[in-house]
């Protein structure tokens, strides 16, 4: 089998080790399925017998009126992965500037373009700054942005991130901006693009509810764009039925539970705090983040083993571009889990910056 490269894999864990491990290294919500969109999946079984609306209808309602955008510049897929490879698929970019470290699934589904790098600097704490604009210019066809950015954490400045669109709509390339952790940001209204959407068709705005609604299991991701002609050519980039009836009824019952996202926002905020404040006490290099998860930087670059031996898997950061052996990504979790994985941070204190 090909080597899987992100976090979250279980049964391999299971299949070394011979037990369920507590999962750091993917970024679900610790709070679970609330129970109106577990109650909605179970009912919308019934409805299984028959194949599922290809146009995803009564979701594009739903997430549009949650998100205050027109349903028809939405998008839904099999997950936010299946989105990006229809993207791919479509504008078949041949020039794509991609920053790194970042998540690495844009530069998978665009295996076929010349890749242009925008490093993330550690000494700015992976933060993106205005040198990204000096790098926006015509020759380009695509520019991928992730917003918080996987797997740092980090937030652009909402001014620099307008600056982005502007700057690309002048050159007319593409701008394909991540949020799909925007939900887990306590002031989520400031850091998203879709305002801009009507006045900027060439944005596009990828979100999921995997992560905050903790149904990673059921693959539900949308874009939202105003741009008609791209919209009607994802719909023939792939099978009509990649949405399955039950992704579609969690789908509907996720976007009517706007008060689940803002309370994790709050609660993950305060065990970010505290879990990054706990790393750093223990002489671990934590960067600075607003999301669910934390980026660290250790010097035992064996660390996520040794963890994984006591049954706690973190995601080991080495294969993303701009990262090396000793970075590690750890999900914020409940602060039973954090402090579990503290517990056993305590026995390796060999662990310097």
């Amino acid at each position: 089998m090909p080597t899987y490269v992100h976090g979250g894999d279980i049964q391999t864990y299971i299949d070394r080790h011979g037990f369920a491990p507590l999962d750091l290294s993917a970024n679900i919500n610790p709070f679970g399925i609330p129970d109106a969109v577990r109650a909605a999946m179970h009912r919308a079984v019934d409805n299984c017998t028959q194949y599922p609306d290809p146009f995803c209808r009564a979701a594009r309602q739903a997430i549009g009126a949650r998100e205050g955008v027109n349903p028809d510049f939405l998008y839904c897929g099999n997950g936010a992965a299946d989105v990006l490879d229809r993207l791919a698929a479509v504008l078949k970019p041949r020039k794509v500037l991609l920053t790194a470290p970042t998540f690495a699934e844009y530069e998978r589904t665009l295996s076929g373009a010349e890749i242009r790098v925008h490093n993330l600097r550690e000494t700015d704490g992976f933060a993106l700054t205005e040198r990204i604009l000096d790098e926006i210019s015509p020759d380009l066809d695509a520019v991928y942005l992730c917003n918080p950015n996987n797997p740092t954490g980090r937030t652009a400045q909402p001014e620099l991130l307008r600056e982005i669109v502007r700057k690309c709509t002048e050159n007319g390339v593409k701008l394909v901006v991540d949020e799909c952790f925007n939900d887990f940001l306590e002031d989520a209204a400031q850091h998203t693009l879709k305002d801009l959407l009507e006045s900027d068709p060439g944005l596009i705005i990828l979100r999921a509810y995997t992560k905050m609604y903790a149904v990673p299991g059921v693959r539900f991701g949308w874009c939202m764009t105003a741009d008609a002609a791209l919209i009607e050519k994802l719909y023939h980039a792939g099978q009509p039925w990649n949405v399955s009836v039950i992704a579609q009824a969690c789908a509907v019952a996720a976007a009517n539970e706007p008060d689940w996202a803002t309370e994790t926002a709050k609660r993950i905020a305060e065990e970010r705090r505290f879990l990054s404040d706990s790393l750093s006490v223990h002489g671990l290099k934590v960067f600075p983040g607003e999301a669910n998860f934390l980026l660290f930087r250790s010097n035992d670059t064996g660390l996520h083993k040794k963890l994984a031996e006591h049954g706690i898997m973190i995601r080991n950061c080495d294969n993303y571009r701009g990262l090396s052996a000793g970075y590690y990504r750890v999900a914020v979790k409940t602060r039973e889990a954090s402090e579990r994985l503290l517990q056993i941070i305590t026995n390796y204190t060999q662990c310097e910056v």
